[in-house]
């Protein structure tokens, strides 16, 4: 009897000497399929990227051998296929793409190799409770980092139930894959006072609170952290949501936010990007305190490009930026460290710049709508969460009390 087959897989061919030709070759990875071997051109150092092309082909592989005239069972479909569909040609096309890799990379850590038949109550509640066992791995050391919240996995689940989804679209499913998630948890809504966001941005620009003295960090650190004012005052004057912003461009893009200092405009989307239902991005008229920063920051980006251009290398196209390159993804490692220097809890998120700034409006008593308008929520949302912060609410409940019921109107 034969041995049984291995299926598909990795395998990584070691480096040698071309007989014919005498050169070196590199070791690559091959994707094995029985006698079947093609070359992914990714060496040693690039397994993600090898695994990826990995998941594509078996896609592309099962999408070939599946039956097309007839809906299959949730058991007889991979769940790897399902996420790599979904990665491929969803992925590109969310406002994260970096950050929903990573989530679709938890998701197969634990459903990896199995179907959608998988998929029902208590598998999810196993899930969860194995994914709030795990560290963040954003965190360099292991030992030291936050485990994977409820609500983080929560996330992770409705990422792939909408993979389930957008798979179902393509190849119908015989029943409906129900999912299970753990209660909503609601965020905390607290909002920086004028004290911390000054201590936030003395940090960010090079300080340390100790012992309430401020003292000066290392001239690397200060180099590091000089996208983190921009970051900073840019969440707290617009509450413009945090991954939006390191995507914002001095000149207009089809693709991507952009800034028109000369009209005093931010638009939070590319002239081609269509908004959505949730999560709006507006256009919005940048206030007059945070446009004359901006134009500071232009002209010392200008001064910047001259400098590059005489270099031979490209122009800084970014409002954020790190060592003139783009940010790629959230500002997470950086605020964190800024949050510790200034003295402030190490749950303040950069999220709560958009807290901040609501806070704010409804504290100046700026008009719902005007407020809401500015942000990208709807009126319903604002009130909700923040309307308490209005100087004058509930103001009039206090009063009929204290008139004991009676009309405050004179017969």
């Amino acid at each position: 009897m034969g041995r049984p087959a291995k299926g598909v897989r990795l395998y990584l061919r070691a480096g040698r000497i071309d007989a014919r030709t005498g050169r070196s070759i590199a070791p690559v990875y091959f994707i094995r399929d029985g006698a079947k071997s093609v070359s992914t051109g990714c060496g040693p150092e690039r397994l993600d990227e090898a695994e990826t092309l990995l998941a594509e082909y078996i896609s592309e592989r099962e999408a070939a051998l599946r039956p097309s005239d007839r809906a299959q069972a949730p058991e007889e479909v991979l769940i790897d296929d399902v996420i790599a569909l979904y990665a491929r040609e969803k992925g590109p096309r969310v406002a994260d793409p970096v950050s929903l890799s990573g989530r679709l990379s938890a998701v197969l850590t634990w459903w990896g190799g199995k179907t959608l038949g998988a998929i029902r109550r208590s598998s999810c509640e196993a899930y969860i409770t194995y994914r709030a066992q795990q560290p963040i791995k954003a965190f360099k050391d292991a030992s030291l980092a936050r485990c994977v919240t409820p609500a983080a996995a929560r996330r992770e689940l409705e990422d792939l139930s909408a993979a389930v989804s957008y798979w179902a679209a393509e190849y119908p499913l015989t029943r409906r894959v129900t999912f299970t998630y753990p209660s909503k948890v609601e965020g905390p809504r607290d909002a920086l006072s004028r004290d911390d966001v000054s201590a936030l941005l003395r940090a960010a620009r090079g300080w340390r609170r100790v012992g309430g003295e401020w003292t000066a960090t290392t001239t690397s650190t200060k180099s590091n952290r000089k996208h983190l004012p921009r970051f900073v005052l840019l969440g707290i004057y617009t509450g413009t949501r945090p991954g939006v912003l390191p995507k914002l461009r001095w000149s207009p893009s089809d693709d991507s936010a952009w800034v028109d200092l000369e009209r005093g405009w931010i638009f939070r989307r590319g002239r081609n990007e269509a908004d959505r239902p949730t999560k709006r991005r507006p256009m919005f008229r940048i206030p007059l305190r945070l446009l004359r920063h901006m134009e500071r920051w232009r002209r010392q980006d200008d001064a910047l490009n001259i400098e590059r251009a005489q270099q031979g290398l490209p122009p800084v196209e970014t409002v954020l930026h790190h060592g003139a390159r783009a940010i790629q993804g959230r500002i997470r490692k950086g605020y964190s460290s800024i949050v510790k220097d200034a003295g402030l809890a190490e749950t303040v998120t950069p999220h709560w710049h958009r807290h901040t700034a609501a806070t704010w409006l409804m504290e100046a008593d700026v008009p719902t709508r005007k407020a809401a308008q500015y942000l990208g929520m709807t009126p319903r949302t604002l009130e909700r969460v923040y309307g308490h912060h209005r100087p004058d609410y509930q103001s009039d409940v206090g009063a009929a009390l204290a008139r004991g019921g009676r009309s405050s109107s004179k017969t």
